[in-house]
């Protein structure tokens, strides 16, 4: 039996034990619901044409209402109209809330806590209206005056750091449900391997199988059903950012495809540190205290990534920690999102994390072959490292 025949066999079998369970189906149905929630919410209850409402002491000028629909014609909301009897009753309308603005005797009369789009949008109407007007007056033409409105402010460009905050938004959201999911997959591995031992399992597939096929197997099982999840809950939501479904910008959607890659790498490190970590116990319940110094690790990783990467992504602590292996997978995707990552330093980076989690696999192997078949107790760190180490049986072929 070649090397990958038998790792896809262990693999397949731990495969549909996972998807097979009921909490692995619940989850997913769970995320499948968060992610059509994160879609069509906003697109459907928050997706609204807005409406503002101005007051004017009587009916609104029509050169101001030729202004305002022009304005909201291009800007994509609606103006309603109010008439007051006077400048008091104007300013009471927008001071009680019945009206967004309101504009009387010269004076522009704004709420307190309301969105002042609007009442910029009416100013500048007043003054184009006023401006106009003058021009007549001073004996222009009607297209000399045109001539004049249609002279247009510089062209705005961003330079330095050219993403918005929602875009660094993503990034924050996507190292958080990446160091969730790591650890989650991570735990489910944990429980997976520590059951396979103190059932005597692995003792059975090592009699037929290397130590490295039962322990690759077993975290590509749980990676493949642990990345099926997290496609139902990132594919839909990087569609709808594309289409601008979702208030977020279209770069982001390659952010989120981009944490899938991370996803799968980070998987790959932390993975086999879990697995061979659950080799040493002899009972499920010890499983957690036994992954302890791993999981301490990830949170040491995590909020290193939060802090500081967050906070200046272009320091050298930040680009040493984005480079390092262990993390990498948490710190680099966070970065990317600042904008300030050369290009060279996300393959390196990747490069890096791909180089050490192949490293792992024969670290793991290692400990796996050692430590699954000791059994009656915890292993000791001393047990897999001296001279005296329990061996595996010799099975007759």
């Amino acid at each position: 039996m070649t090397w990958w025949r038998g790792t896809a066999l262990v693999a397949e079998r731990s495969l549909l034990e996972t998807v097979r369970s009921r909490a692995y189906r619940l989850i997913t149905a769970v995320l499948l619901l968060a992610s059509a929630a994160a879609v069509l919410v906003p697109h459907l209850v928050l997706d609204r044409p807005t409406s503002y409402t101005l007051a004017t002491v009587g009916a609104a000028p029509a050169p101001l209402r030729v202004a305002l629909s022009a304005a909201a014609t291009r800007q994509g909301f609606s103006v309603e109209y109010v008439a007051r009897g006077s400048a008091a009753d104007v300013r009471t309308a927008v001071r009680d809330g019945a009206a967004t603005a309101g504009l009387a005797d010269g004076t522009l009369f704004t709420g307190t806590g309301v969105d002042q789009t609007f009442s910029a949008v009416v100013a500048q109407a007043v003054v184009s209206v006023e401006t106009t007007a003058r021009l007549r007056a001073a004996g222009l033409t009607p297209a000399q005056i045109a001539s004049v409105a249609a002279v247009r402010p510089p062209l705005q460009v961003t330079v330095g750091r050219t993403d918005s905050g929602e875009r660094a938004a993503v990034g924050y959201g996507v190292g958080i449900a990446l160091y969730l999911a790591i650890t989650f997959a991570g735990g489910a591995i944990a429980s997976a391997v520590a059951v396979e031992k103190s059932t005597r399992v692995s003792e059975v597939l090592l009699a037929v199988l290397r130590p490295s096929q039962v322990l690759v197997g077993t975290v590509s099982a749980v990676g493949a059903a642990t990345l099926a999840q997290v496609l139902v809950l990132a594919v839909p939501l990087a569609v709808a950012v594309r289409l601008g479904y979702v208030g977020l910008p279209p770069v982001a959607s390659g952010d989120l495809a981009l944490a899938l890659v991370w996803f799968a790498l980070g998987f790959a490190v932390y993975a086999f540190l879990f697995a061979a970590a659950a080799a040493l116990v002899d009972k499920v319940t010890e499983a957690s205290a036994a992954v302890a110094p791993v999981t301490t690790v990830l949170v040491i990783v995590y909020l290193l990534s939060i802090i500081v990467v967050t906070g200046q992504p272009s320091s050298g602590w930040s680009v040493a920690i984005s480079l390092f292996p262990l993390s990498a997978p948490l710190a680099m995707p966070v970065r990317w999102s600042s904008g300030e990552v050369p290009g060279w330093e996300l393959v390196a980076a990747m490069a890096l994390t791909a180089a050490t989690a192949v490293l792992l696999v024969g670290v793991g192997a290692a400990v796996y072959r050692r430590a699954l078949v000791i059994t009656g107790h915890r292993v000791r760190w001393h047990e897999l490292t001296g001279r005296r180490a329990h061996r595996p049986p010799v099975h007759p072929a």
